[in-house]
């Protein structure tokens, strides 16, 4: 597995597209082809951006990668309230104003996706094949909630 992390300790709107062009180089150099970075760009768009609506001041993202086999993200925040993911088949109201977000990342990513807590916050994360085709949901939650066992707290790292 490889890893590439970035924190942002006070985010701006501005920052969403800093993020995304953090984890499409993450995962172009972890061979991620164009369609799952596709789904990455367009994920984390939504992942950040409730982050820093909802969240607390130090947002960050994390990428890892299974060599040949997929791209995992987690958008993290201090905030300890975990957000919910719509039960599958509810529909969102198209003119709420707050819940498409996490319902459009499922839909990117074919519902491999979720959320848990890390120390007093939470990470949602997302996952992508490496050519874009379907992934084992089960096999990728087991490989998240392996590693989510193993985290160590996330180190701060240089204010960009």
């Amino acid at each position: 597995m490889s890893g590439v992390m970035c924190t942002w300790r006070r985010p701006r709107a501005a920052d969403v597209g800093l993020a995304r062009a953090l984890v499409d180089q993450a995962l172009a150099t972890a061979e991620i082809g164009e369609a799952g970075r596709g789904v990455a760009r367009l994920a984390v768009s939504e992942a950040f951006t409730n982050a820093l609506v909802h969240g607390r001041p130090e947002v960050g993202v994390e990428v890892w990668a299974r060599s040949g086999h997929c791209g995992v993200i987690e958008v993290y925040d201090a905030e300890p309230t975990l957000p919910c993911f719509p039960e599958s088949g509810e529909l969102v109201g198209l003119l709420s104003e707050h819940g498409r977000g996490l319902a459009l990342i499922q839909a990117f990513t074919r519902q491999v996706c979720g959320v848990y807590r890390c120390g007093q916050g939470k990470r949602v994360w997302f996952a992508v094949d490496c050519d874009g085709a379907e992934l084992n949901a089960a096999e990728v939650r087991g490989l998240v909630e392996e590693r989510a066992r193993r985290r160590l707290p996330v180190p701060t790292m240089p204010v960009i």
